[in-house]
């Protein structure tokens, strides 16, 4: 079984579902509501591919940080920057 590493070091399986979400509500964000999903769907592959085949137990800033970089390869680098800020929010809110 695939296992993502959480901020607070606990193990848990990983949910490709948890990706294509979070891509998603940036894509809602930028533009009002989804109108497609292929490019979510498609980045959660490639990124579950890169987890399958790691030697390593991949952390969830990891698969931010390539979440990040599939969006800015895309044709959307309007959602990757939402994404981006969304992230830098969380961060923010998590040390206050």
């Amino acid at each position: 079984m695939l296992q993502v590493r959480k901020r607070n070091g606990i193990l848990v399986p990983f949910d490709k579902e948890r990706i294509i979400n979070a891509i998603n509500k940036a894509f809602i964000e930028v533009d009002g509501a989804l109108y497609e999903d292929d490019t979510a769907n498609d980045i959660a592959d490639e990124i579950k591919y890169a987890v399958k085949t790691s030697d390593e137990v991949v952390s969830v800033e990891k698969i931010q940080d390539m979440v990040e970089d599939y969006l800015m390869k895309s044709e959307r680098r309007d959602v990757a920057k939402e994404y981006i800020r969304y992230r830098y929010k969380r961060e923010i809110a998590r040390k206050g």
